[in-house]
């Protein structure tokens, strides 16, 4: 059996990150950019016979409709699963957790469905907490390799970019931030979907700039910000967080070049994958269709990852479950 244990400090805890899948969501940075949104990072270590195997950052949300204790992206061993959930119980009910909440970094199979099942899972009533269907594309070749994989129109978008004078800003100051979040506004209000909140972003630039984990890109036309995006650099994958363009620049293919520069960014810092993050699939009238396309076209292909599993603590669980249920429906996907 394992023994779980708190860590307090970050240099112990990035080791349990090494030697697993690498998520900046699981990283000691983003607990800490939890903290400055008022929540609670949970660091947990997972020892054998006194040797660190893998560690996991849980953050503790308290709301209306109930405390829950989330994980995303970090369960990856059945047998450390199994010796996880009699401390997370125990842990819930000293907290007043009403439930948990786990997106597993594991592939959507049948197996991994009867393991939570098992332990009292049930499939969360939201959809896509973190996305599920992530669109990845191996960058260990060389560039032309890469720019071979994609899909005509596309390498046609970064060719045409750099011809009709696009350039790109990139960095990781506050001006592009705020750039790159004027862009972003539009573009929540054009897709009609809540954008993330100025005082999210402002707080992730803030814990990962220091650290070179986040990059913001802005694409300019003629003197102009049309599109941009937001990158985060961590392990071995740069990962396509948050992107957003202009309405009436949607002939400038500036967000192909975009991606290109993001791309050959994380070659440059030896990474092996490029995370489009999610797409979907066979899906033409969701929000996310047109995006999905423009994704595909680099190359790559989708990992189908295990939808977000709850483990109910106590009866106000239901209440949760009745209120994300309403909004997935009105949401309509």
């Amino acid at each position: 059996m394992y023994e779980i244990k708190k860590i307090e400090n970050k240099d112990e805890y990035e080791r349990g990150r090494r030697s697993t899948e690498t998520s900046f969501l699981q990283s000691w940075e983003y607990g800490q950019l939890q903290k400055d949104l008022g929540y609670e990072p949970l660091y947990l270590g997972i020892f054998e016979s006194g040797n660190l195997m893998q560690s996991l950052l849980f953050i503790l949300f308290r709301a209306r409709r109930g405390t829950y204790l989330f994980c995303p992206y970090g369960v990856h061993s059945e047998k450390q699963f199994e010796s996880l959930i009699p401390f997370l119980k125990k842990y819930a009910t000293a907290h007043k957790v009403d439930f948990i909440r786990l997106s597993p970094l594991l592939d959507e199979t049948e197996e991994n469905k009867a393991l939570f099942k098992k332990y009292g899972f049930k499939g969360a009533p939201v959809h896509m907490v973190h996305p599920e269907l992530l669109w990845l594309l191996d960058i260990s070749g060389t560039e032309d390799e890469i720019l071979a994989q994609m899909r005509k129109n596309t390498r046609y978008g970064v060719r045409r970019a750099e011809k009709d004078g696009v350039s790109i800003k990139s960095g990781a100051t506050q001006e592009l931030l705020d750039t790159f979040y004027a862009i972003h506004e539009e573009t929540a209000k054009r897709q009609g979907f809540v954008p993330y909140s100025k005082k999210f972003l402002d707080a992730q630039r803030r814990v990962f700039a220091p650290l070179d984990k986040i990059k913001i890109f802005i694409g300019m036309f003629e003197g102009k910000a049309i599109s941009g995006a937001v990158i985060m650099y961590y392990g071995d994958e740069g990962a396509y967080h948050h992107g957003a363009s202009l309405t009436e620049y949607n002939k400038i293919p500036a967000s192909y070049l975009i991606q290109w520069e993001a791309i050959k960014e994380a070659k440059s810092r030896n990474m092996h994958t490029y995370n489009f993050w999610g797409v979907v699939d066979n899906a033409p009238k969701h929000p996310w269709a047109g995006l999905s396309f423009f994704k595909k076209g680099f190359g790559g292909e989708g990992r189908q990852i295990l939808h977000c599993q709850d483990l109910p603590i106590t009866k106000k669980y239901w209440l949760n479950w009745i209120v994300e249920t309403i909004r997935r429906i009105k949401r309509g996907y």
